[in-house]
């Protein structure tokens, strides 16, 4: 696969007049295509823009020439501030002027002009063999009046090589000042390996800094821990992506064994996924999408289906009874294989304009793509499949469509075990019914009993089950189930087996129906 580099080489070749360069660093970018022409570089006519500078030349023979491109228009100096006047000054240019111009998307949008401005450069660029090359970032937008004319060149962040490059590079600076000889021997594989981990998806740049700033140059110790830090900021500030610090593993989650065995075989498998995006009750995040009249939900799910299909993402939904793990166990099974789970909502990626929400998402996904390395593992969690299009419940097909039921009584066993320990309970007390209840409903009494300092057995009347307060709902899931799903307690597809607390629960449902009206 061919470098930006070679791209924008290859694009110099042919006299591509207008580039837009998509990159996390823009200095560095341009750097790296400017030191690319190694001696020649020196007598390159490299001129960039920003609405601080102006117009400026970056190379001796690039200043002289952008005095002599004033002189024509009596324009001074410093009016090449202003990004129109600028692209006026730029029309005028002699052949074989390269000009970065940066940030111009800031001004685009509320000057139209200017992007008649840049139009008006394709021709005469074209012919001079110019280029002007737009500095962009990731998630920025090309006016569609000129995204036919222009040649897109998306600059990678670095590779896990590259970043592994970086930390040697920071121990090795470190050991040139005599204090800090404890750097000399540099980082062993394995913290290089976990720092690469804690990097990846950030620029050179800021990785360089993080990771000088992280090392304790007089032991010689790089804290990864404090590395991740940066990356936290990174995800929180796109709308939509919150950061999960995972300290949960599969010994704080009892059952599901055949969900469990599945996840551990993909997690120990050739793919390995380095990041587990986590998407709560997704029938509620695209509820709408057919009866949406703004279209805001229909171009999320566009952008959303085309970036799984796209980015090859494992996708695993998990379907079932409330309070049965489903959303619990993205956490256990991201954390015991040392995975970060980030929480991916789209309601909060949503704008008043239908193209900015599907920007922060585009923003969102960039990011995902950037951390996770192109091994992405998604677990979408829902009650129920009612109002999901067939196209999205697809994308699940491969990473499978589970069903978390009901717990058996050794599973509620092996739940409370759990949550007395959690709770600092006494284990040896004894243990009310819990007859219909689920996961939730065992934390909930136990959450009960360390805060009224009672035993189980007092709380536990406080307690209604699910299964007791809504049961025609859920033996309705349990039965449409039946046969359609993957069962994520015991291998094979799930079957139905009727609740044995059928006609109690009924009386209580309907007990409580009648008092209502």
């Amino acid at each position: 696969m061919k470098s930006f580099i070679e791209h924008f080489e290859d694009a110099r070749k042919v006299s591509t007049p207008l580039v837009v360069l998509r990159t996390h660093d823009a200095f560095a970018s341009t750097k790296a295509i400017a030191d690319s022409y190694g001696d020649k570089a020196s007598s390159m006519i490299f001129i960039s823009w920003d609405a601080i500078n102006g117009l400026k030349g970056l190379t001796d023979d690039a200043a002289v020439a952008v005095v002599e491109m004033l002189k024509p228009s009596g324009t001074e100096e410093a009016e090449t501030v202003d990004p129109s006047v600028a692209l006026g000054v730029l029309a005028a240019a002699d052949k074989d002027v390269i000009c970065f111009l940066h940030n111009l998307h800031m001004f685009w949008e509320s000057d139209r002009k200017i992007v008649q401005g840049i139009a008006n450069l394709r021709d005469d660029y074209k012919a001079a063999g110019n280029m002007a090359v737009f500095v962009l970032g990731v998630g920025d937008e090309l006016p569609s009046e000129i995204s036919q004319d222009v040649l897109v060149i998306e600059v990678p962040l670095p590779t896990r090589d590259e970043l592994a490059k970086i930390v040697r590079n920071v121990y090795k600076f470190a050991a040139e000042t005599d204090a800090f000889k404890a750097c000399a021997k540099g980082p062993d594989v394995k913290v290089v390996e976990r720092a690469v981990d804690a990097g990846i998806g950030l620029p050179s740049f800021p990785f360089e800094q993080a990771s000088s700033i992280c090392l304790d140059k007089y032991k010689g110790v790089l804290d990864i821990d404090a590395m991740w830090t940066r990356k936290r900021e990174i995800v929180t500030q796109n709308p939509g992506l919150t950061y999960h610090a995972t300290v949960e593993t599969l010994k704080d989650m009892a059952g599901c064994g055949s969900w469990i065995q599945d996840g551990k075989l993909l997690m120990t498998g050739p793919y390995k996924p380095t990041v587990c995006i986590r998407m709560d009750e997704i029938q509620r995040q695209f509820a709408g999408n057919e009866t949406d009249s703004s279209g805001t939900k229909g171009n999320l799910m566009g952008e959303f289906l085309n970036w799984v299909n796209d980015r090859k993402v494992i996708c695993k939904l998990n379907v079932g009874v409330s309070g049965t793990s489903k959303s619990w166990g993205a956490y256990c099974i991201a954390g015991e294989f040392g995975l970060p789970v980030i929480n991916y909502d789209i309601a909060a990626m949503e704008h008043e304009h239908v193209g900015k929400s599907a920007r922060h998402m585009r923003n969102a996904n960039r990011c995902l793509d950037a951390i996770g390395d192109g091994k992405i593992l998604l677990i979408a969690t829902a009650n129920k499949l009612d109002g999901l299009p067939p196209e999205l419940i697809s994308r699940f097909q491969l990473g499978g469509i589970w069903f978390f039921d009901m717990p058996t009584e050794p599973e509620k066993a092996g739940i409370l075990k759990i949550k007395l320990a959690a709770y600092n309970l006494d284990a040896t007390q004894n243990i009310p019914p819990m007859v219909g209840w689920t996961g939730r409903d065992i934390d909930n009494c136990c959450n009960k009993a360390r805060l009224y300092g009672k035993p189980l057995v007092d709380v536990a009347q406080y307690i209604v089950p699910l299964h007791e307060s809504h049961y025609e709902e859920i033996e309705a899931i349990r039965m449409a189930a039946s046969g359609r799903f993957l069962s994520a307690s015991n291998s094979g597809v799930y079957k139905y087996v009727p609740s044995p607390i059928k006609h109690e629960a009924t009386a209580k449902v309907l007990e409580g129906r009648k008092f209502r009206t």
